[in-house]
């Protein structure tokens, strides 16, 4: 008896496999990877394997939940929904080399195609996901010339549910995310009817993407509805005061939805939200979020709040910048902190856009009048080096030129979302400004009053000084 209960039966755990074909693109490693999340979209890789020299590749893994996956093939994104322990022999799957604008331009998405199975089974989600898509586009179609009334949308989606049965979970929930959608064009019952009937009674599904997207739809700037009602004095009260406890607390009084955790992810995801929206507001919401990630009871929503808040302290006022090393055009190595003791302006430019060239020639003027205490640095994105490099020994500024050389990394350490962008970095190194003025938006004018601030300062104090 002591031996069985001793005895504990180890079970292998089965594989997933994924394997198909692929013309021109021999002896590349390719990656299957999924987002941890549809919300941040935070990547995570499975697994890696190399395209052999007849074109074949094969992926196996171990999964633990259905995952939307996806493999990038030049120009192209496939996408195959996964189920765990399962067998997947991909059609032959298209591969266009990317273009040189294409790679070239740091804001390129690969364009995504659903990758077809050979012999696919008709219990396939995939299949059943596509032939669903189908059946809603048709709907979506007609809803601009139908009255959206409450029991028209509900017949609809009642007639939806009859021709689409499914005891599959992941199918389920992405459906039901689908309903809330549609709900919610009812603009007069809009987000409640929506929310209270096809949303709350649904476990939190992160990796759902039909599930991620209503959450998105019905629940961004979800506290400016509060702000209209009159018994939220308390839940903004929180807020203010920075507050988890509190504001958890007061928000499920409000919403009376008994699902804690879809609770908390709301609060995550409009503290997110208002963060660009209400600048005065960021130390709060950042406290907030610090909170979240350390005393949350769900560890999705743990992950989301650390996830989140490495994306707002990147670029963020007194941060540094994620960047060890800069390479010039002449090939010099370059660290930020080789200008200890000065600001650096920063700007994100291209060649291609008139503002860089009147930039360069003001900015070149500013540096010399500002020699002890300014640098300036320009980083080209967008096209290549020579380019960038014909382009400054045109003007011939004196200046710090760089280029981005499609490093990903250096983009998202400044956080850059468009061309132009400018940054500023104190004496030591830190973010002054992020975003900081452009020169034609009066930057000069911050910089003098910056350095009247500073001899302001040191003029200020009396110790050791003599009274006249």
């Amino acid at each position: 008896m002591l031996l069985l209960l001793l005895y504990v039966p180890v079970y292998a755990t089965e594989s997933t496999c994924v394997s198909g074909t692929v013309s021109g693109y021999p002896g590349a490693t390719i990656e299957l990877y999924y987002f941890t999340d549809e919300i941040s979209y935070k990547q995570e890789v499975l697994t890696t394997t190399s395209i052999d020299s007849a074109g074949v590749f094969e992926f196996v893994f171990t999964l633990d939940k259905v995952r939307k996956c996806f493999v990038d093939l030049g120009a192209f994104r496939g996408i195959l929904f996964i189920e765990p322990s399962k067998t997947y022999h991909l059609q032959p799957m298209p591969y266009q080399p990317k273009t040189d604008a294409q790679l070239l331009n740091m804001y390129f998405t690969p364009q995504e195609v659903l990758v077809g199975l050979q012999n696919q089974p008709p219990d396939d989600i995939n299949q059943r996901i596509l032939q669903f898509e189908l059946a809603i586009d048709e709907v979506w179609n007609n809803a601009m010339y139908t009255d959206l009334s409450k029991r028209y949308l509900s017949a609809v989606i009642d007639s939806l549910e009859m021709v689409f049965p499914s005891k599959n979970d992941f199918f389920s929930i992405y459906k039901q995310s689908t309903y809330a959608l549609l709900a919610n064009l009812q603009v007069e019952l809009a987000p409640n009817w929506s929310i209270q009937d096809y949303f709350i009674s649904m476990p939190v599904h992160y990796h759902n993407p039909a599930y991620c997207e209503a959450f998105t739809v019905l629940f961004e700037g979800y506290f400016n509805l509060l702000e209209s009602q009159p018994n939220a004095k308390a839940f903004f009260q929180a807020y203010h005061n920075a507050n988890i406890v509190s504001l958890r607390e007061q928000f499920a009084l409000l919403t009376h939805w008994n699902n804690p955790q879809l609770e908390e992810l709301v609060i995550l995801y409009n503290l997110w939200g208002n963060f660009s929206l209400k600048p005065k507001d960021r130390t709060t919401i950042i406290n907030l979020l610090e909170q979240i990630s350390h005393t949350s009871l769900y560890p999705e929503n743990k992950k989301l709040a650390q996830e989140v808040l490495y994306r707002l302290k990147k670029a963020h006022v007194g941060s540094k910048p994620n960047v060890n090393e800069l390479r010039t055009i002449e090939g010099k190595t370059i660290t930020f902190s080789d200008f200890a003791g000065k600001y650096v302006y920063i700007v994100f430019a291209s060649s291609l856009i008139n503002e860089t060239y009147a930039d360069i020639i003001y900015l070149d003027k500013l540096r010399k009048k500002y020699a002890e205490n300014l640098e300036v640095v320009f980083i080209f994105a967008q096209e290549t080096e020579a380019k960038t490099i014909a382009y400054t020994k045109e003007i011939g500024a004196d200046l710090i030129f760089c280029n981005w050389n499609s490093d990903a990394q250096l983009i998202d350490a400044f956080g850059v979302q468009n061309i132009p962008s400018y940054y500023l970095l104190d004496r030591e190194g830190f973010f002054s400004h992020s975003p900081a003025l452009s020169p034609s938006q009066g930057f000069e004018r911050k910089l003098d009053a910056m350095l009247e601030v500073e001899k302001a300062a040191e003029g200020s104090s009396t110790m050791n000084k003599p009274f006249f």
